[in-house]
């Protein structure tokens, strides 16, 4: 069940009456309102602005200046013709697929990278080599899909073929990934 949200006294919070009065005071209103309004777009009134521009200033002070990153501004859109040319159109998916179990859902590339290291990993600590844990800067974000790394030896063949299929895994066509997975 979703937490109910509620308001700092306590109370449920009316998210069509809250909805109702940023429209009211101009924070926002649909993109081409008059003309039946576009999905997901919104025009941002004189206090959505001012708002907006608070959130940026904090976001550039943090980053920007106290993380020493860089800053750029790019279009938000890209014409069709630039995504048909780069090949995203064609030839671009992230195929998913589902525990049975849990019913949780993995990117099917994300979940072959996963179990393959996880075997490398229990092969290495078998022979007794030292494992360095890898440090991924979205590791949080990252559903664990491996539960327990099996510490088994694998044969220098396997080894090999595993490496070979993490070196092109992202690049793997659909009846590639669905092989992989059967294994």
């Amino acid at each position: 069940m979703a937490p109910v949200s509620t308001t700092k006294t306590g109370q449920p919070l009316d998210r069509q009456a809250l909805d109702s009065m940023l429209r009211r005071r101009l924070f926002y209103t649909p993109s081409f309102e008059p003309y039946g309004g576009v999905s997901g777009l919104y025009d941002y009134g004189p206090p959505g602005c001012a708002l907006q521009a608070n959130i940026v200033d904090i976001w550039r002070k943090h980053f920007v200046l106290e993380e020493d990153m860089l800053e750029v501004d790019c279009t938000m859109l890209t014409p069709h013709e630039v995504l048909k040319t780069s090949g995203h159109v064609d030839k671009f998916a992230d195929w998913m697929c589902k525990d049975p179990k849990t019913g949780e859902i993995f990117r099917a590339d994300h979940l072959v990278e996963e179990v393959l290291e996880a075997r490398l990993k229990g092969d290495k600590e078998a022979r007794g080599q030292k494992v360095e844990e890898k440090e991924d800067a979205d590791a949080k974000k990252k559903k664990k899909k491996v539960k327990d790394i099996k510490v088994l030896k694998l044969d220098d063949n396997v080894v090999k073929e595993y490496e070979e299929i993490l070196a092109k895994v992202l690049t793997m066509h659909r009846q590639e990934l669905f092989e992989q997975l059967m294994e």
